[in-house]
């Protein structure tokens, strides 16, 4: 909307949220400053602005609310003009299509600028191999776990097609990039349908992403999402109704069902559609699953029982601990994170009938202890 990033509609955005959130001092979360936040919260400005434009009178919300003045944006060298809904839709959609551009980039230097760290973490797997099938769930849009393991399925076949055969053949060694991937493109070239969603191998050739040219799914909710190659932001359940999306999450429930150990690498447990698929294990009787998380955390941080924020919340309630002391210290006291890291370790939860282990050193040292990774899972 400018060349001026400082003065962006985008910082715009973030300014407005940031001044709401200072007027409470007490409050130290910047949960509302995170980029999938600010994607929603563009969505919404679009939502509740709509009618301005259309004046159809279609929005729920019109009677009882009313936007405050939006500011003068110069649109791609135009003159000046007020910003509507449009403008919001627009630049949403700008955002998500430069995200793929800059993760293509650096996913084509991978194998140069990381080869050390791809090296690692196909040890780690390849050890996870010597005792299980794999399957990944994979939220990420970049290709780190094919370049590991370029054998394992996504669901597309050798012409880059999408093809439920594969996913529903019940075999594992998998790779379902259920958010979309870097590979995922909308080349509508000789295709029926325009917005469906092929495999392209190649990252240097060239990508339809174009979110913004394309129509639009718009929700009864009111929510307009972009027709685009990745899930992002808020509301994924209906971002998820897509193909190849939509397939992925239908097999979800079934491969929890299958696993006989669960890790969770570098997930958040932000997103609520998954973390109640997750959950039904600590109702099974059939099997009691071994849960192992890794993930990074500051030093300082607290452990289980004493942490409450965001990301413990999501833990539990994803993998449901019992008892009322969550994490295992040692000498059975709770320790901050610098204890564990400092001896290479995990935090254990106490209650063994619900068992979760979460090492907090990050992925690249997990993976020079694949022993011990493994440890907790069999």
């Amino acid at each position: 909307m400018t060349s001026n990033a400082d003065n962006s509609l985008y910082t715009w955005v973030e300014k407005k949220l940031k001044s709401y959130i200072s007027k409470n001092p007490k409050n130290q979360s910047n949960e509302l400053l995170g980029f999938e936040s600010l994607l929603f919260t563009i969505q919404q400005l679009r939502a509740v602005s709509i009618n301005a434009v259309y004046n159809d009178f279609k929005d729920r919300l019109g009677p009882f609310i009313k936007t405050n003045r939006f500011p003068k944006i110069n649109l791609f060298g135009g003159l000046p003009k007020l910003a509507d809904s449009n403008d919001f839709y627009s630049m949403h959609g700008f955002i998500v299509d430069e995200l793929l551009s800059d993760i293509r980039a650096r996913c084509r230097l991978l194998q140069t600028n990381k080869s050390a760290e791809l090296k690692l973490l196909q040890d780690l797997l390849s050890n996870l191999k010597t005792q299980f099938n794999l399957g990944f769930i994979n939220l990420n849009y970049d290709n780190v776990i094919l370049r590991a393991l370029p054998d394992l399925e996504t669901g597309f076949n050798a012409k880059g097609a999408f093809d439920r055969n594969i996913i529903y053949n019940g075999n594992w060694n998998f790779c379902y990039h259920m958010h979309g991937s870097v590979h995922f493109d909308m080349n509508a070239r000789n295709k029926t349908e325009l917005h469906e969603i092929s495999w392209n191998k190649n990252l240097n050739s060239m990508f339809d992403s174009n979110s913004t040219g394309r129509n639009r799914n718009t929700s009864r909710e009111g929510i307009d999402h972009l027709n685009s190659v990745i899930v992002t932001g808020f509301d994924k359940t209906t971002q998820l109704l897509r193909e190849p999306f939509s397939s992925y999450f239908m097999q979800l429930d079934r491969l929890i069902y299958e696993s006989d150990a669960i890790l969770f690498m570098g997930y958040g447990f932000a997103d609520s559609h998954l973390n109640h698929a997750f959950s039904f294990i600590r109702k099974d009787k059939t099997k009691k699953r071994k849960v192992a998380v890794i993930d990074w955390a500051d030093d300082m941080q607290d452990g289980l029982e004493f942490r409450r924020d965001s990301w413990s919340d999501g833990l539990q309630e994803t993998i449901p601990i019992i008892g009322n002391k969550k994490g295992r210290g040692y000498r059975s006291e709770p320790n901050i994170v610098r204890t564990f890291k400092s001896k290479q370790d995990f935090e254990r939860a106490l209650n063994r009938s619900t068992p979760v282990s979460i090492w907090y050193n990050g992925l690249t040292e997990a993976c020079h202890h694949p022993a011990k990774i493994l440890k907790e899972l069999i």
